[in-house]
């Protein structure tokens, strides 16, 4: 089966959350449906800096007013882990797989995204952190992941740190101490410190080396992908009340200091 690719698109944050949810909506559909599920590979960036909370994670642990002060999305995602703030040139990237979890399955996908970068004259290594394959240059982070799972379908998704231009908001948007901003410069890097991006040579490498090979076919979203995402932006994404109905509390998600454990990352219904 060919994988689809759905072709780059730069919006809010709580609507691409919104299209991604949709996307998985439909392939659970189709798999309770005994349909054949296809891969999809999206990629996407926030029209903004944005700070997405993990799935039911404590409203209360970043400052959302001060958010809407100087106008920073605030959405949540239905991954687990805890908040992040990402800038407008992030590059986020997301799967639809019809397989189920595995560590051997993760070192793909980061050998994959490997490649990518590579393409684009990096030298990012796989290295085993607490017995999972993890991306790395420099001895420092800058890939973070996630992912939500039911039977075997799997929504595996994440964020390449670009550019910290505009990340001048992150620390008291996350409500973050002095300890944790030092362990943030000095832990992760954002690939722009190390030499230029191209936006599109980096995209174009992602979306050559994320299906692994397989025949890829191009297609936006359908009519009923839109209606779907519409509805879940309305009613979740945008939705303050849906975010304050948090009792997980999570903490910031890309400190270096945090212990990589994607079970610790996964929702599983």
């Amino acid at each position: 089966m060919k994988v689809r690719i759905i072709p780059h698109q730069r919006a809010s944050a709580s609507w691409n959350l919104a299209l991604e949810e949709a996307l998985f909506l439909r392939a659970k559909q189709d798999l309770l449906d005994g349909k054949e599920v296809q891969p999809i590979v999206k990629l996407y960036s926030f029209s903004k800096p944005s700070v997405v909370l993990g799935y039911m994670q404590k409203l209360s642990e970043i400052d959302y007013n001060f958010c809407k002060e100087v106008n920073v999305d605030v959405t949540m995602r239905t991954t687990g882990g805890g908040s992040v703030y990402l800038g407008k040139n992030d590059l986020q990237y997301s799967l639809i797989l019809p397989t189920d979890y595995s560590k051997e399955l993760l070192r793909r996908i980061n050998t994959s995204i490997v490649h990518s970068l590579q393409d684009v004259g990096f030298s990012p290594q796989l290295k085993i952190q607490n017995d999972h394959p993890v991306i790395r240059m420099d001895n420092k982070s800058f890939v973070f992941d996630a992912e939500r799972r039911f039977k075997n379908l799997l929504l595996h998704h994440g964020t390449t740190l670009i550019d910290d231009y505009d990340y001048d908001y992150m620390p008291r948007a996350l409500k973050a101490t002095e300890k944790e901003i030092h362990n943030l410069q000095s832990g992760n890097l954002w690939l722009k410190h190390h030499s230029e991006v191209r936006e599109k040579a980096l995209i174009k490498a992602f979306e050559k080396n994320l299906p692994e090979d397989s025949s890829v076919i191009k297609k936006g979203f359908t009519n009923e992908e839109i209606k779907l995402a519409e509805k879940l932006h309305k009613n979740f994404y945008t939705n303050k009340e849906a975010f304050s109905d948090g009792k997980k509390k999570f903490g910031i998600c890309y400190l270096p200091t945090t212990v990589y454990n994607m079970e610790l990352y996964a929702e599983k219904e």
